[in-house]
């Protein structure tokens, strides 16, 4: 008989196969493993990795218990528990908007897990195909995403890109990196770059191309929100309840 293997610390279950579904397993910003059995999931993941009041979050948090309208023993499993830096928790489901539609079922068990969480003096947030990120805004966070660690954080990149962008406008990044002397790598400095907009030290729009085939796209843009902005620092990892 075939072992069953066990969820990550705080998951209350294994994500499962339903056929093709997209599913994994990431390390998230408070150096957790936190898992996705779907695209839209994985969506959610990016937001959080990159929102600035998410201190830390884990995915199958916990099992509602409740009985649905027949009076029925029913189980629900949140897709994540999230923990503010203002002390506020969260519990978010994602799911697909046709899905929330056509199935009584879903809309009971949120209306359960709101309540649980207006008792604790939590909120409860649902997410859908229609709400999360599409096009190029999620191609931009898939793209970035890879850059968001902190080895690729780098003083004196940063500052190179600081100096370059100051009192300047929106430029595409290829003008400044014509200014690159031969002592520079490219590479080097791209990824610095991809670092920055990740942590939104240097500004993009989300929703325009950014990099196509490997290269920069055309309508690429880059600029400062504001000037001397200093590299975000990642929250300490807390181990929470």
């Amino acid at each position: 008989m075939a072992l069953k293997r066990k969820p990550p610390p705080g998951n209350v279950r294994r994500v499962t196969s339903q056929g093709n579904n997209f599913r994994g397993v990431t390390t998230n910003k408070g150096g957790h493993l936190v898992q996705f059995e779907s695209e839209q999931e994985r969506k959610l993941i990016l937001l959080l990795e990159r929102d600035r009041t998410v201190a830390d979050y884990i995915s199958q948090p916990e099992v509602i218990r409740f009985r649905d309208a027949n009076g029925r023993s029913r189980t629900y499993t949140p897709d994540f528990k999230v923990w503010r830096t203002d002390g506020q928790i969260e519990l978010h489901e994602v799911t697909l908007e046709v899905r929330r539609e056509l199935h009584e079922s879903l809309r009971q068990r949120e209306a359960v897990a709101q309540t649980v969480c207006q008792q604790r003096g939590w909120r409860y947030v649902v997410h859908t195909d229609q709400t999360l990120p599409s096009g190029y805004e999620y191609a931009n966070l898939d793209f970035l995403a890879a850059f968001r660690s902190q080895v690729y954080a780098d003083a004196e990149t940063t500052s190179w890109w600081l100096k370059q962008l100051s009192d300047r406008g929106q430029i595409h990044p290829q003008v400044a990196l014509a200014q690159a002397g031969p002592d520079r790598a490219v590479g080097s400095l791209l990824n610095g770059l991809y670092h920055l907009l990740w942590h939104s030290v240097i500004q993009m729009d989300w929703h325009q191309p950014f990099v196509a085939r490997g290269n920069l796209h055309q309508a690429a843009r880059i600029w400062l929100s504001m000037p001397n902005s200093a590299p975000v620092q990642p929250p300490e990892r807390k181990v929470h309840p």
